[in-house]
């Protein structure tokens, strides 16, 4: 997510302090994304993250699967560099990239044995077109048989649904503050920062409905279509290549 200003740097910076928090939903999205990611935990493939942050779920993927190799793609320093931190244990098994989402060469860039594409709290920064043409280049994109996995904010369907997202995302949020923090100073930030998207909604940030992302996936000619997970606006959805 970004503050209310767009993204810059100094998000970039909050976000690395306070994600775990802000998005309290880390360990539902690793549990989704990585029972769905279609290898054996021997496989050798190539997976690539789209927006990656700081690499915390890459870091999962190749924990787990021990022959795969990750391309860690981000637009932000702040983030590469902590990337590269974090993950240095792998060695060459990951590759860095510099790279703006709403720039599609990232996606024609891939390798050519990529067999996951996954993507956690980024492409709400691309607007309806280029999600989809993100869809379509990431399914040309993938081996036979790949999914491409996102985890994202998404557009309420009515106002009732946006009242609850609201209050749900403020719980949650103060719940995981009195666990990681045993205070409620990282939820105080989270009202400062304006970070509910669903009660201060930002110009730069567009998220859709989920009805319309599994639209455009399936347009797309994805498989197996489905939302995995839902919590306060927050979802894990995607779909798959035919075999």
């Amino acid at each position: 997510m970004t503050g209310p200003a767009g993204w810059n740097e100094t998000d970039s910076a909050t976000f690395l302090d306070y994600g775990p928090i802000f998005t309290p939903y880390r360990d539902d999205i690793a549990a989704a994304i990585l029972g769905l990611i279609p290898c054996r935990p021997e496989t050798q493939f190539a997976c690539a993250d789209a927006g990656a942050g700081d690499g915390w779920l890459g870091e999962l993927v190749l924990e787990r699967f021990a022959s795969s190799r990750l391309v860690v793609l981000d637009g932000s320093e702040v983030m590469l560099e902590r990337a590269t931190a974090r993950l240095a244990r792998f060695g060459d098994r990951v590759e860095y990239r510099r790279a703006e989402l709403t720039d599609d060469r990232w996606i024609r860039s891939l390798p050519g044995d990529v067999r996951c594409v996954m993507s956690s709290m980024a492409l709400h920064h691309l607007n309806d077109s280029q999600k989809r043409l993100c869809y379509r280049l990431v399914q040309s994109r993938l081996e036979a048989g790949g999914a491409l996995l996102i985890a994202d904010i998404v557009a309420p369907a009515s106002e009732r649904e946006r009242i609850l997202f609201t209050e749900l995302w403020d719980e949650d949020v103060k719940r995981c503050s009195r666990e990681r923090a045993s205070s409620l100073l990282p939820f105080d930030r989270f009202e400062v920062e304006q970070w509910n998207w669903f009660r201060h909604p930002d110009p730069a940030d567009k998220p859709a409905k989920v009805t319309d992302h599994l639209q455009w996936l399936r347009e797309a000619g994805f498989e197996g279509v489905g939302v995995f997970w839902l919590r306060a606006g927050h979802a894990v959805f995607g779909g798959f290549k035919k075999p």
